[in-house]
C-alpha cells in the first residue's frame, strides 16, 4: 500500500538538533504529504489519520511516540536524533536521520510488533534504572554535545569510582527476588542502553520485562560485570528475572534514569506497554534478542 500521509513529530532539543523543515524535505515526494507536530502534540499526531507516525528524536521522545502509536494503532517510524540512539540500535534501524528516512516512506518496510514499558504510567522503550545508571547519566549530560555516545562510557567510568549503593526491594509478578543494597537495578524493555550495552534476557518481541540487579560488592568487580552486560550476558553474581509486573521499593530520595532522563519517581510499579508496530528495514537485525 502506498504511503500518502505522514505525521511528523520532531524534538529539536534532541542530540542531533534538527529542525522540522529539514526532515520534511527528506520525507516529501512521490505524492506524499507531511504534517508536522510538536512533541507535546504527539497524541494528536497519532490520531490524525496519517498512514504513519514519524518521530525524530532521542530515546525519551521515542517513548512518548511509542505509547501514542500503540494506543492509536498507527505504524511508527523512528528517525534517530539522540546521542546514543539505543532503541534504533535494538531494532536494526540505521543510526542517522538521513539513513533511516527511506524506511519511513518505504511501502515495503517491515512492521515489527514491539513491546515497551510503563514506569508509573511513564512510557519507556529501553531501560529504567536506579543506582549507578543515574549517576552515570548525570555525569554524561554535560559531555554529550562534545563527545556524543562516548559521553556515556565516560559517565559510567566516573560512576564506577564515585557512585554509591541503592537500597532496594524488587518484586517480580508478586514474588520478592531481591532485598538489599545494590549497585544498580535495571528494568529492561528492549534492554539496550548506554550506546553499547544489552541486558541478557530482554526481548522486545514479548511483553515480559527484565529485572536485572547488580548486588553491592567490591568496586573492582564492576568493570567485569559491565563487560558482560556489553555483550548481552551477565557476570559476577547478578540476579536476573522476568515478568509482567515489576515493583521496586526504594530508600527515600533516590532518582531513576528512564531512557537517559533522570527523574524523581521513588517507589515504582512497571508494566508492559504495547505492542506498537515499529517500521524496520527489510531483514533488519538489531541487538535486542
Amino acid at each position: 500500500m502506498s504511503v500518502v500521509q505522514l505525521a511528523l513529530v520532531v524534538n529539536p532539543r534532541s542530540g542531533a538538533g534538527r529542525n522540522a523543515d529539514e526532515i520534511v524535505a527528506l520525507l516529501e515526494g512521490d505524492g506524499r504529504s507531511v504534517a508536522t507536530f510538536e512533541l507535546d502534540d504527539v497524541d494528536a499526531a497519532a490520531a490524525s489519520g496519517a498512514d504513519r507516525l514519524v518521530i525524530a528524536g532521542g530515546d525519551g521522545s521515542i517513548g512518548c511516540a511509542f505509547e501514542a502509536a500503540a494506543r492509536h494503532g498507527v505504524p511508527l517510524a523512528v528517525l534517530p536524533a539522540g546521542t546514543a540512539n539505543d532503541f534504533a540500535r535494538a531494532m536494526g534501524i540505521p543510526p542517522s536521520i538521513e539513513q533511516a528516512a527511506p524506511t519511513a516512506v518505504d511501502p515495503d518496510a517491515e512492521e515489527r510488533a514491539v513491546w515497551g514499558g510503563l514506569i508509573d504510567g511513564r512510557p519507556f522503550v529501553n531501560v529504567a534504572s536506579i543506582g549507578l545508571g543515574v549517576y552515570a547519566a548525570e555525569q554524561a549530560a554535560p559531555m554529550k554535545s562534545l563527545l556524543g555516545p562516548v559521553a556515556y562510557g565516560v559517565g559510567a567510568a566516573v560512576a564506577a569510582f564515585r557512585g554509591r549503593y541503592a537500597r532496594a526491594r524488587v518484586l517480580v509478578d508478586g514474588e520478592e527476588v531481591f532485598d538489599g543494597d545494590a549497585w544498580q537495578v535495571l528494568i529492561g524493555a528492549s534492554g539496550s542502553f548506554g550506546g553499547v550495552a544489552q541486558l541478557p534476557l530482554s526481548d522486545p518481541d514479548t511483553p515480559e520485562l527484565e529485572a536485572f540487579v547488580l548486588p553491592s560488592g567490591p568496586r573492582a568487580s564492576l568493570l567485569r560485570r559491565a563487560w558482560g552486560m556489553r555483550h548481552g550476558g551477565s557476570r559476577g553474581g547478578v540476579q536476573v528475572s522476568q515478568g509482567r509486573e515489576i515493583v521496586v521499593d526504594l530508600d527515600p530520595d533516590r532518582q531513576w534514569n528512564v531512557d537517559g532522563e533522570v527523574l524523581d519517581l521513588g517507589d515504582v510499579t512497571v508494566r508492559p506497554l504495547g505492542p506498537a508496530r515499529v517500521l524496520v528495514p527489510p531483514g533488519a537485525q538489531g541487538d535486542a534478542r
